[in-house]
């Protein structure tokens, strides 16, 4: 299967910048450590991020794999909205507010679910809704009395589906351009070839915070330490020096979009130097990683080969929900039983990773700025990716503060 151009330009530019890194023992560093006040991380700070940021921006909440066919749809609760989303009969994608226009009750038997429907009944009284939202039929209409089914459909928010993801708005009314809050970072996902996936599993956790949580995928320093046991012993690195590339994407000087690189054939920069017995041409991405973390909430460790997306769920100021999808290129009806087998055994090992170490240093982070020890936080020069990632965040609470002001 051969990569496009874009691809192998990025993947040549990538491996080129990281030799240099390598042979100087040095890492894409910003120009000074970033100072965070604790006080961000405060209930009052998450109340106001949950207003600029998640009600705001459009989200990337279902994968073009999870609702392949007509009559698929996925269940999702953002904050406080049930969202459905739902491909149609004509195969687009739309998204509703999950809620019966009778009483109020979800179509769907839960919020959080994805399976395949012609149409929808609600569980309370049996009103039926078709996969373009519009009302079908209303149980028992003569007792019930006179209605107007074309003005009771569901109520539509804006949705966009591009390059194998769906981006939703889950405010009514807002409406953003997700090609132009993309920016570049729409080329970086249509190299991925999302909409060849399948999707092998899922795993959901819970952790702290969810920019504690998000801090965690923005660098690559803390793994010969937190993952010593595991990802770095998999991987049979040599030293816990790291390389890391950090590119931005969007309409921010910063982002808010973002691509970590990490070293080819682990993260040990002796190994990496291995790559300039190679020709450039013969570069493939397969010796090299890269993050990519869409703003505000995703962080995709995947590449056309398939692999891991992270999709983080706020739910409160000191409680995230993470949905872990496993992708692949491979359909898994075709799959062997050894095939789905080593699946499900890769699904628990990334769970069990994420959730013993990652997760549970989210707890522990948590604690620690409760109890008073701090008063700010420190990224490093070798952290870019978390120091774009929280300019990010305060350019939007600052432009959300700035609306409100005017009116």
């Amino acid at each position: 299967m051969a990569q496009s151009q874009y691809v192998q330009q990025q993947i040549q530019s990538m491996v080129a910048r990281a030799l240099k890194h390598a042979e100087a023992g040095t890492t894409d560093s910003t120009d000074e450590i970033y100072r965070l006040p604790v006080e961000s991380y405060s209930p009052r700070s998450w109340e106001e991020e949950m207003d600029a940021i998640f009600r705001r921006l459009p989200l990337m909440l279902a994968l073009s794999a999870e609702v392949r066919e007509p009559g698929s749809y996925k269940a999702i609760k953002v904050l406080d909205v049930p969202v459905l989303i739902v491909r149609g009969e004509d195969l687009r994608v739309r998204a509703f507010i999950n809620a019966c226009t009778h009483r109020g009750r979800a179509i769907t038997q839960t919020h959080d679910e994805v399976g395949h429907s012609k149409g929808f009944t609600c569980p309370y009284h049996a009103w039926r809704f078709g996969t373009a939202g519009q009302l079908l039929t209303v149980a028992d209409p003569r007792k019930f009395g006179e209605i107007d089914r074309s003005l009771l459909g569901l109520k539509e928010l804006h949705c966009e589906e591009h390059v194998g993801f769906i981006w939703v708005c889950i405010t009514r009314g807002v409406s953003v351009d997700v090609k132009n809050y993309l920016g570049g970072m729409l080329n970086e996902l249509g190299g991925l070839e999302a909409d060849k996936w399948f999707v092998h599993g899922r795993s959901q956790l819970e952790s702290a915070n969810w920019k504690i949580t998000h801090d965690g995928y923005l660098e690559s320093y803390h793994i010969p330490f937190l993952h010593r046991q595991t990802l770095y012993e998999f991987w049979k690195r040599e030293s816990a020096t790291s390389v890391s590339l950090y590119d931005h994407y969007g309409p921010l000087p910063w982002g808010p979009h973002q691509r970590m690189g990490g070293n080819a054939w682990g993260n040990d920069p002796k190994l990496m130097l291995k790559m300039k017995d190679l020709a450039p041409e013969q570069w493939d991405d397969k010796y090299f990683h890269a993050v990519r973390t869409l703003f505000p909430h995703i962080s995709i460790s995947a590449d056309r080969h398939g692999g891991l997306v992270s999709q983080m769920i706020p739910v409160a100021p000191d409680r995230c929900i993470t949905n872990q999808i496993h992708v692949n290129p491979r359909d898994p009806s075709q799959d062997s039983p050894e095939q789905l087998q080593a699946m499900q055994e890769r699904i628990a090992l990334y769970a069990k990773i994420v959730r013993d170490e990652d997760y549970s240093t989210s707890f522990s982070i948590q604690e620690g700025l409760r109890s008073g020890a701090n008063t700010e936080l420190l990224f490093g020069r070798n952290e870019g990716g978390a120091q774009n990632f929280h300019r990010s965040v305060a350019h939007y609470v600052q432009e959300f503060r700035a609306c409100r002001a005017g009116g």
